[in-house]
């Protein structure tokens, strides 16, 4: 199913000439996004993507970028978009007014998508990962993991991009609870009030992993792949995300659809999306 947000103005610096690089201009963003198609059957907010969430992203990134062109300010913004919990695949449309004398307008589009009908470290999978490796290079920057339900597919994911050892300096596959508190540092009454489900448990996951390796920004993921395992409170589709930089640790969750291996293919992305947004932050 899909969803337009159209308007979305954003205050940021872009543009190459010097005088552009010291002073905030306008763009006008829209974005179209495909979310589940149980959306149109459930009638529940928490089975659609956040709105509000995902506005914020959209100008929190481009701030950041400080981009000199709308092209890759479009890429930018629809990578981000990525990292919005039930978000599949995003179009954003960045439209800059006066960008070139005598022309009203100039507009970029870039679409980025999960394709989760792919296998695991398929083509979907595979784009997301490159467009990560890539980022990380341009910024000089490097990320690690920390897993449980992906079993290493994030890390996999990753070092399958040529010249991904530049930016991508290791992950624990912490599937036990014994390995989360033992190398990961995730502490024991984290685990026994909380279970390895839980917030709490992804935010010292990727706090942990980041200290092991001394990446710019870490990513964990811990949730219920099923068949089996799953609770009414912590259904199988459920995950937690975890993302660690120098300035915070911050948790997302998703509830995903499908077998075992469609979630931890959604995972894998999400996480992949949630170092994308962190990079351009």
């Amino acid at each position: 199913m899909k969803l337009r947000l159209d308007g979305i103005d954003v205050y940021c610096i872009i543009g190459d000439l010097p005088e552009e690089r010291d002073r905030l201009q306008r763009l006008r963003v829209d974005v179209e996004i495909v979310v589940p198609d149980d959306v149109a059957t459930s009638d529940n907010l928490a089975d659609t993507a956040d709105y509000v969430a995902l506005a914020e992203k959209v100008r929190s990134c481009l701030v950041a970028a400080k981009c000199r062109m709308i092209e890759r300010a479009a890429r930018v913004a629809a990578e981000a978009c990525l990292s919005v919990p039930r978000v599949e695949s995003a179009t954003v449309k960045v439209v800059k007014a006066g960008a070139v004398e005598g022309i009203e307008s100039a507009t970029a589009e870039w679409t980025a998508g999960r394709d989760t009908d792919s296998a695991a470290g398929g083509a979907g999978v595979r784009g997301v990962a490159e467009r990560l490796v890539a980022l990380l290079d341009a910024c000089g920057m490097t990320c690690a993991t920390a897993e449980s339900c992906t079993g290493g597919g994030v890390g996999a994911a990753i070092t399958a991009i040529p010249g991904s050892s530049a930016v991508y300096l290791g992950g624990v596959v912490s599937y036990a609870n014994e390995v989360k508190s033992g190398v990961l540092g995730v502490k024991e009454e984290t685990l026994s009030a909380f279970g390895a489900v839980s917030s709490e448990t992804a935010a010292e996951m990727a706090a942990g992993a980041r200290r092991l390796t001394g990446a710019d920004i870490a990513v964990s993921v811990t949730g219920v792949a099923g068949p089996g395992g799953g609770t009414p409170e912590k259904p199988v589709g459920l995950v937690w995300f975890g993302i660690a930089s120098a300035e915070c640790v911050r948790t997302e969750k998703a509830l995903f659809s499908g077998n075992r291996a469609r979630v931890r293919e959604q995972a894998a992305v999400h996480a992949l999306g949630m170092l994308t947004a962190a990079a351009v932050r």
